[in-house]
């Protein structure tokens, strides 16, 4: 990503950013479309989770937004029986206990970083065995300064998806395992190639839900990414060469990661 300048997002009520009364999915997808307009040109939009939500929303509508790199968006968990069947379901319920009194204590960073280290791990052992030691820290910072209403109906968020329409860029889904805790599951692939046939769908194998955080995968998650800013870049720039009609080189990119999102 060294030829492209690289802007980060926390969403309103994550990180830095202000807290408001209430928190859905248009109000996720306005502060992306404000540091869109802020950015002023067109740009490629990368999101994990949620944020990968926002940004295939964005790739539906926005004719700045000229490509989506989807990373384990949890596009059908809208849906009652998918929602339930997901680890999600069980796992913002318990953070929605232990987040506003350890906030409230208000209880150090090491608290949440232990709290993120030590759980167990689908892949088994603990999760320090399988994600990188600088995205637990910056996972537990996130954490620390998240307005808990955020997750208080994720759900309810999710299911404002229109999933039936199609993106309007070219578009690279990566996901996970189901087994492993990914949002994307086996049973979705076919539902979203209906309304987007040349959508780019690769799945990690070993790999859950935070699939650029693990140290086994976060390589080949970069090398994935840079490909294909790369050939977004040579489409815009070659539009004769593709079916992709581009005119206008890229020049930025706007990362959006939800709950986690990271500021470099």
């Amino acid at each position: 990503m060294g030829r492209c300048c690289v802007w980060t997002l926390d969403f309103r009520g994550h990180g830095h950013s202000d807290r408001v009364p209430n928190y859905d999915l248009s109000g996720y997808v306005s502060d992306a479309e404000t540091a869109l307009a802020a950015i002023g040109r067109p740009a490629m939009v990368v999101g994990h989770s949620l944020g990968a939500c926002v940004a295939g929303v964005l790739g539906q509508s926005n004719p700045n937004v000229r490509a989506i790199f989807l990373a384990d968006p949890p596009w059908f968990l809208g849906r009652a029986e998918d929602w339930e069947k997901s680890v999600f379901s069980k796992l913002f319920p318990l953070l929605s206990l232990r987040l506003p009194r350890w906030q409230q204590e208000p209880a150090p960073l090491a608290t949440y970083l232990d709290f993120l280290s030590n759980g167990r791990d689908l892949l088994g052992g603990q999760a320090k065995d399988h994600i990188t030691a600088r995205h637990l820290l910056s996972h537990a910072s996130a954490i620390q300064r998240l307005d808990t209403r955020c997750i208080g109906d994720v759900k309810g968020s999710l299911s404002s998806i229109p999933t039936d329409r199609p993106f309007l860029c070219p578009a690279k889904l990566i996901r996970g395992e189901q087994r492993l805790g990914a949002a994307f599951w086996d049973a979705h692939v076919d539902a979203l190639k209906t309304t987007n046939p040349e959508l780019e769908i690769v799945q990690y194998e070993q790999g859950g839900h935070h699939l650029h955080r693990m140290i086994n995968l976060a390589e080949r998650f970069s090398r994935d990414l840079d490909d294909f800013a790369m050939r977004w870049e040579h489409d815009a720039a070659h539009p004769e060469d593709s079916r992709i009609e581009s005119t206008r080189a890229p020049a930025n990119c706007l990362r959006s990661c939800g709950s986690t999102a990271n500021r470099r």
